[in-house]
């Protein structure tokens, strides 16, 4: 995604995140909603449609994070597991904070963090577009386009 040729990725990422954002925020927007019994309501553009099929892939690569962080209370080596773990926790968290205080590794990171803050800069703006375009219909009482 760095070069020209890598662009045409970029767009669909950008979108699939914007729409997977906008769902969780929905989502938790109709469960405040539920929840509060209407007492607090949503803001306007928000509510929107829920991608029951995208939450569900979600939910379950969080399942699949959970469980390669959690130990099983049943394994005997639950002390050596979560050393393990929390060893490897560790050396990612070095690595950052090499990356980021190391002069030269800033520079070779440089493209692809320069591409990643493009990226969460393109994801914010298509959800604040979801989000005021719902907003506006709802206001003007126009049919969603979804």
């Amino acid at each position: 995604m760095t070069s020209n040729t890598g662009l045409f990725l970029k767009e669909p990422l950008v979108h699939e995140l914007a729409e997977a954002i906008d769902g969780m925020a929905s989502m938790g927007e109709s469960n405040l909603l539920r929840l509060s019994r209407g007492v607090i309501r949503p803001l306007p553009g928000g509510n929107g449609p829920i991608n029951t099929r995208r939450m569900d892939e979600m939910k379950a690569v969080l399942d699949v994070l959970q469980s390669a962080l959690l130990v099983d209370q049943d394994d005997d080596k639950k002390g050596e597991h979560r050393q393990e773990r929390l060893e490897v926790a560790r050396e990612f968290a070095q690595g950052l904070l090499q990356l980021f205080n190391d002069e030269e590794r800033r520079k070779v990171a440089a493209p692809i963090l320069g591409e990643l803050t493009s990226v969460i800069q393109m994801v914010a703006v298509e959800v604040l577009e979801i989000r005021s375009s719902r907003a506006i219909r709802g206001v003007l009482g126009i049919a969603s386009a979804n």
